[in-house]
This record gives C-alpha cells, structure tokens and sequence, in this order.
C-alpha cells in the first residue's frame, strides 16, 4: 500500500453496511486551458472586480500585453497590495509587474498594471490582493494563450461579486496527493434508462463543457436560479425519506443530512454544513449538513458532466468532505465517477469499480468558485478543473447508467470549518 494512500469508504444503510478498503496513489496533471467566470460570491470579501481584461486577447509571440482590470469595494479597504496575478499550464508565475498598495472604496477603480511580455503558451489570470499579510484571489478568471498555437478563450460575462481563497499569488501551494476510495449504496429506485429525463434546459445551459474537446449535445442542467430545490430533478438528503435527517453516505463522516441544509438562492444550490448535533438511527453526529441526488429521476451512461462550485475554505486549502459525483444502481460492479472530493485539502477525482479505485489529486489551491467537469467515455475517463485536463483513468471504466450526487460532508481527517456552504452555480450534461 502506497504510504500516502487514504482509506474511506461510501456505505449503504439498506440493512447491512458495506465498506471498501482500497489503496491508492495516482497524481496527474495535464495541458489546456479555458474561462472560468465566477457569479455568485463568498460574502464575506469586500473586493469586487467589475470587469477584467487582457489586450491583445490573444497575443503573438514576443506581443507586448497589458491588463486591466476595474474594481471597488462594498466597504472602505486598505490593501497592502493589488495585483493581476498570472499561472502559466504548468503553475508558473507570471504576474504583471507594478502592484501598488492603495485604498479601495465604492467608487470604481481601474488598475492597470506594468504591460509585460509572456512565453508562448497558455495562461489564467485574475485580480489579487493582500491584506494582513493574506493573499485573496478573486474571480473572475480569465485565459489567453500566447503564441500562434491556438486562438484564446475570452471571458464575456461580469461577475456582480466575487468569492476570494488565501492562497498567495507568489508562492503556490504544493499539496501532496491523497487519493480516497469511496463505496457507495445500492438505493431502492433503480431507473431503466440510460438518460431517465431530459428537463428544459434553462438560459445558458446549452454552453459547451469548459475545455473538453468534441461535439456535443445538452441532455440534463439545472442552473439553480429559483427559490427552491427543482424536485423533478433532485431528491434532497441520502437515501431514506425526503423530508427526515438521514444518516451520511460514509461511516466515517461526522454529520447527517438533512433539507433544512438545503436552499437554493441568488443562483446557486447551497449545500450547507453546521456544527448542529443530530441523531439518526440511535448514532449520534455532530455535524448536519446538505446533500441532493438524482437517483430515479436522471441517470447516464457516457458523457460530459460539469459543475461551478464554491468550495468551502480552510485556510488555503479545501475546507471539509465536498464532492461532485456519479454512482451506479450496484456499487462496486456499477461504478461510482467521482468528478471531485476535497480530501485533505486538495480537490481529487477518482474512479472505482470492482477492480479497484484509481485517482488523483490536482495540485493548488482549489477552494472557493472553480470549474470541474468529466469526459466519460468506453474506457477512459478524463478530468478537467477549470477548463484544464488534470488526468485521465483507464483502468476499471463501467458501462452502467450513474446518477448524480452533490454533497458537502464533514470528516475528521482533514482541515474542518464550519458553518460551511458549498454552493453550487451550475449542473450540465452532455452526450455526443
């Protein structure tokens, strides 16, 4: 067993649990890159950039390019310093030069730093700032590609807020990979076809997937922009009852779930966890927190399956137990695709099937809005964060129909914050 290698196990509450040990220890990081624009925001950061831009948007090589960028603050802010920070594919730094500590306040600003030069290749760049000695980085993110080797992806939308996370725009951090091995239920409802519904697709929601190539067609999204959970698309908590607290998917978290957990507001699911004691089934949990699925009323087999997601922070790293998964009607023999799950702070993916459970972890800080999506194919499935492929597995791919789930556990062997709400902006899928 690889030293580094994580235990966790998915269990059912169906009468008998059962609990997979598997060892793990895959890392992979790949090429590519896209726009990932944030919308909703954590509320807690006063700084909002209002508009973001690079010029040119898709600079040839040797091109002198210059950023601008237009921000203020909901409150009076003093930042030690102000920044558009710049990551090439490979996690380099490139930021522009000329940041300047400054006062920011309702009034808009427009920040333009140094113009400088890049290599060719391609590149996220977004606002940052410090305060306290803590980096913020904020949405939006933007791309452009360098070079003649493919033309850039330019953002369109304004954020009217912005989510931050507190990892520096001068160092990155370094995660060590901590792959899991997850077992899942084998729930009551078993839905025969391979795409059970196909809802109405609401405003935006026929976009391509972030950075995976091919052609496609929308078969399932939900955009989350009403006033409470969709329930033709959604069942709220594990399984059980709708309308009880359940017990978690995995002995080893630390709450149950419950609907009062769940809402949906200011276009985003939230999923939220609190250190609000519960009993279920004679155990008690110290934690409550929001899961949803779609057993019974939306299941695939194949496709592409993304997700914008604010995950919850600790620090500079991932807070908690989230997740963005798919899982079959028989696990092990059905499969279960896990797209994401914080583990130990890092954001992993993973597939497991009756041959094992294969994954890895990406590196970075990926707490707060970020951008995840899998390419299911006959056997592979690759792993895209932010528009950028993170790695691919091979070995052990099923072909049965999956249901999806979003869940924002609590577990002990990792950085824990609470109260936490993982929010969700959107849920697409589709198939060639």
């Amino acid at each position: 067993m690889p030293k580094h290698s994580k235990h966790r196990a998915r269990s059912t509450f169906t009468g008998r649990r059962r609990l997979a040990v598997l060892a793990l220890a895959v890392a992979a990081t790949g090429s590519g890159a896209a726009v990932a624009w944030a919308l909703p925001t954590a509320p807690a950061d006063p700084v909002v950039v209002d508009s973001l831009s690079v010029t040119p948007s898709a600079p040839g090589s040797g091109a002198t390019v210059t950023a601008t960028a237009k921000v203020h603050a909901t409150k009076r802010t003093a930042v030690q310093a102000l920044t558009i920070a710049v990551r090439g594919a490979d996690g380099t730094h490139y930021d522009f030069r000329g940041a300047i500590p400054t006062t920011l306040s309702s009034k808009q600003r427009t920040f333009t730093p140094e113009s400088r030069t890049f290599p060719d290749g391609k590149y996220t760049y977004f606002v940052a700032y410090e305060v306290n000695n803590t980096w913020h980085d904020l949405a939006p993110i933007g791309t452009f590609t360098a070079g003649a080797t493919s033309p850039a992806s330019s953002p369109t939308p304004t954020p009217t807020s912005t989510p931050t996370s507190t990892s520096s725009p001068t160092a990155s951090p370094t995660p060590s990979a901590s792959p899991s091995a997850t077992a899942s239920p084998t729930p009551s409802t078993s839905p025969s076809a391979t795409v059970t519904t196909t809802p109405t697709q609401p405003s935006g929601s026929g976009a391509a997937p972030l950075g995976i190539p091919g052609t496609w067609r929308s078969v399932f999204a939900d955009e989350f922009n009403g006033s409470s959970l969709d329930s033709s698309k959604w069942n709220p908590n594990w399984f059980g009852c709708a309308t009880c607290t359940t017990p978690p998917v995995n002995s080893a978290e630390s709450a149950a779930y419950a609907p009062s957990q769940i809402s949906e507001s200011g276009g985003s699911l939230h999923l939220k966890a609190e250190q609000k004691p519960a009993t279920v089934n004679g155990k008690n949990y110290a934690y409550t927190s929001g899961l949803v699925n779609t057993n019974g009323k939306a299941q695939f087999t194949y496709g592409a399956f993304e997700a914008r997601i604010y995950l919850p922070a600790s620090g500079s790293q991932v807070a908690n137990w989230p997740a963005f998964w798919a899982d079959g009607q028989n696990w092990p023999a059905d499969g279960e695709l896990d797209v994401m799950e914080g583990l130990s702070g890092d954001a992993c993916y993973h597939f497991h099937s009756p041959s094992g459970g294969p994954g890895g972890c990406a590196p970075g800080n990926y707490s707060g809005w970020h951008t995840f999506g899998a390419d299911w194919a006959p056997g592979s499935v690759t792993y895209y964060y932010d528009g950028v492929k993170v790695g691919q597995i091979t070995s052990g791919i099923t072909s049965s129909p999956m249901y999806l789930i979003l869940n924002n556990a609590v577990y002990a062997s990792g950085p824990t914050a609470t109260p936490a709400d993982m929010q969700v902006d959107y849920v697409r899928v589709w198939q060639h």
